[in-house]
C-alpha cells in the first residue's frame, strides 16, 4: 500500500512541478513572441510611411507636370486662336 501512495504522491508532485514550470517557460516564449511581433510591426510601419512617401511625392510630381503642361497647352491654343482672329 505504501508503493501506491508513494507513486500517486510522485505523479502528483510531478505534475504540479511541471505546470509551473511550463508556465514560467511560456511566460518566456510569449515575451519573445511579443517581442519579434512589436519589432515587425514597428518595421511594417516605417516601410508603409516610407512607400506612402514615395507615392506621394510621385503624386505631387505628377500633379505639377500635368498642370504645367495644361497650361502650356492652353496658351499656345490661345496663341493659335489670336494668330487666326488677327487680334
Amino acid at each position: 500500500m505504501k508503493k501506491g501512495g508513494s507513486f500517486f504522491w510522485g505523479v502528483f508532485l510531478g505534475t504540479i512541478a511541471g505546470l509551473i514550470v511550463g508556465m514560467i517557460l511560456s511566460a518566456k516564449k510569449e515575451e519573445k513572441v511579443k517581442n519579434i511581433l512589436e519589432k515587425k510591426t514597428e518595421e511594417l510601419r516605417d516601410n508603409l510611411q516610407e512607400i506612402g512617401k514615395k507615392i506621394g511625392k510621385k503624386v505631387h510630381k505628377i500633379k505639377s507636370d500635368f498642370e504645367s503642361k495644361w497650361k502650356k497647352n492652353k496658351i499656345e491654343k490661345m496663341d493659335k486662336v489670336e494668330d487666326e482672329l488677327g487680334t
